[in-house]
């Protein structure tokens, strides 16, 4: 049955491939490719298959962040970048960011525009830029509002947060998360993208021209960075969530924090939200349930990650199609094959 649904959900969405995983209280319980890693050489999509994760990779950057702050290193409350220990961080950034915390980033609460949404983002995706290059283009902008009135997704400051891991540790970001995160749980096929690289098992990513499936064009990985610049295999995504599920790498309690909502200041109404943000998480309003996640978009590719926390299971989703609708939805539907009981859940709006 659950076969029979993928497979629909891929011809409803014209998805070329996909590679699910079923994680229940830790075991995984369906880890399967379906379709073509690759049309044009007909190369079927596995557990194998190697895809662009893109802000899924989010949690990684927020997990390393957090891995710090249990250390002592860096604090939720440090100002960044203008007041205290400004010089320790970076260097010729806005002084109109300086009330910006590390956890106002971790929660899309800092109020600083995101550089994709610059109008001229989508003629410089092919360029190979400079970090300095990619925050100029907001660095002159105004914030959308003072840091923790609101709520408003944000590249730019999940790009700042991976200038402040290299800064703080000496490291660069790739290395710290192979060091920290991906060799530690075997993650092997996790790595920073960079198309020049010849990578195993790498998936083609497409995009639909006119209903017309085609290659998607070169997306330098200057403008993805630490906003979400991994590929990763759902065999490996396995281990990540397995890693969550036992708190390998970071203490329950900080967990828990980082899976707990930020309401914004100015205080929402909780029930007449879909979700909020958490740290480097997305907390879904599933009525009474726990649940936690977030979805990848990029050229090319789109990915979910979707944690019941209270009933133990988790859906893992890596496609080779990029905006695809909603991902979280098809995690959401897959998830109720195991538990019937999330059918009369309803959710409106999407994940982000």
């Amino acid at each position: 049955m659950i076969d029979d649904y993928i497979r629909a959900a891929m011809t409803q969405n014209q998805i070329p491939g996909l590679s699910v995983a079923v994680v229940q209280e830790g075991e995984a319980v369906l880890v399967k490719g379906y379709g073509l890693a690759n049309i044009e050489h007909s190369v079927s999509a596995n557990e194998h298959t190697i895809y662009e994760v893109a802000s899924v990779g989010k949690t990684f950057t927020a997990t390393a962040v957090m891995m710090l702050v249990e250390q002592g290193i860096i604090s939720l409350d440090d100002a960044m970048p203008a007041a205290v220990n400004y010089a320790d961080y970076l260097d010729h950034l806005p002084l109109t960011w300086q009330n910006v915390t590390i956890q106002h980033i971790l929660s899309h609460q800092s109020g600083i525009p995101s550089y994709t949404d610059a109008p001229n983002y989508w003629e410089i995706t092919h360029l190979n830029l400079s970090k300095s290059e990619i925050l100029a283009l907001v660095t002159h902008l105004p914030l959308k509002f003072q840091p923790g009135e609101f709520s408003a997704y944000d590249n730019t400051g999940y790009y700042l947060l991976g200038l402040i891991l290299e800064k703080v540790t000496g490291q660069s970001y790739g290395d710290l998360l192979q060091e920290r995160i991906f060799t530690p749980l075997g993650m092997n096929a996790t790595v920073m993208n960079y198309p020049s690289d010849i990578v195993s098992h790498r998936a083609a990513g497409y995009r639909l021209l006119n209903s017309k499936l085609v290659n998607k064009p070169y997306y330098s990985p200057s403008v993805t960075y630490s906003a979400g610049g991994q590929l990763s295999s759902i065999e490996d995504m396995v281990k990540w969530e397995q890693a969550l599920c036992s708190a390998t790498l970071l203490k329950q309690s900080t967990l828990d924090k980082m899976w707990t909502p930020r309401f914004p200041n100015q205080g929402d109404d909780w029930e007449k939200l879909r979700y909020i943000a958490g740290l480097g998480w997305w907390v879904l309003n599933y009525g009474d349930r726990r649940v936690v996640g977030h979805n990848g978009s990029i050229l090319g590719f789109a990915s979910n990650i979707t944690r019941f926390i209270d009933d133990k299971i988790t859906v893992i989703l890596l496609c080779n199609l990029d905006k695809i609708s909603r991902p979280d939805a098809i995690a959401k539907k897959i998830a109720e094959y195991y538990y019937p009981a999330l059918k009369e859940v309803i959710i409106q709006p999407p994940l982000g």
